[in-house]
């Protein structure tokens, strides 16, 4: 069974731009996260960025973990509060 992972950032008012461009600088990064199928990011909000990924398998996502929370360390300046990522099971097709 394929899993996701959501990613939901709060950023800081006005750095949707500069998030914009350090996910772009990223992307080639993070598409080759080991088990990872697809991912990308939707404006859930004014200031609020989710990030959906879909992964192989829940083991896969869960082994991402590390890297994800490197990647999210280095955003700390343009976020206005810690983001919260979950994993769920899922049917991707």
């Amino acid at each position: 069974m394929k899993a996701v992972s959501r990613t939901v950032v709060q950023l800081k008012p006005g750095k949707k731009s500069e998030a914009d461009e350090f996910m772009l600088d990223k992307s080639d990064a993070i598409s080759l996260i080991e088990g990872l199928v697809s991912w990308g990011y939707i404006y859930t909000g004014e200031n609020e960025i989710t990030v959906v990924a879909v992964y192989n398998d829940k083991s896969s996502a869960e082994n991402a973990t590390p890297y994800v929370n490197k990647l999210l360390s280095d955003v700390t300046p343009l976020v206005a509060a810690p983001p919260v990522r979950n994993i769920y099971n899922a049917h991707w097709y």
